[in-house]
């Protein structure tokens, strides 16, 4: 199953959320940048004054990799992906962005953060993702875009039977 193509059919979105659930790691990591640009354009909610737009992961969606980093979000900035992440050092945290194509690139993705102390000796804190952790990752993608995009499908459907 192509999701590239499937997620954009006319399915109810109980149907594309049962598909999502269904894919299997291979089949998520082979969602392309289009793709994910084309779920930004249409879930995403617009930066500052510009163009650019952030798909933000709520918090029943956040995943990580299980150990000091998680997956927040993706921006879409003059026509550039970029992954957020939140990520856990030390006895501190930060957000962090890195590039799409960096961090969904076959294989094992590892980032650093490099920091001084407060006696200015120089510290390295890595966090990894695995192709599961990705996969992961954008699975939550999808069920935040569909969640967004259907909004007001979840809302009627909770009305009707409460």
């Amino acid at each position: 199953m192509n999701i590239n193509i499937e997620l954009f059919k006319r399915y109810k979105p109980d149907k594309k959320v049962q598909i999502i659930m269904e894919l299997t790691e291979d089949e998520l990591l082979a969602i392309t940048p289009a793709t994910v640009t084309r779920i930004i354009k249409e879930a995403g909610t617009r930066l500052y004054k510009s163009r650019d737009k952030r798909l933000w992961i709520p918090d029943q969606f956040r995943t990580g990799n299980h150990w000091n980093s998680t997956f927040i979000g993706i921006e879409l900035i003059k026509g550039k992906l970029y992954v957020d992440l939140y990520v856990q050092y030390s006895n501190t945290d930060t957000d962090r962005s890195e590039t799409f194509s960096d961090f969904f690139s076959r294989g094992d993705y590892r980032g650093a953060i490099r920091y001084d102390d407060k006696y200015g000796n120089p510290h390295t804190d890595y966090y990894t993702y695995s192709p599961s952790d990705k996969a992961r990752a954008l699975r939550s993608l999808l069920l935040t875009y569909v969640q967004r995009k259907y909004r007001h499908y979840y809302e009627t459907k909770k009305e009707n039977a409460g």
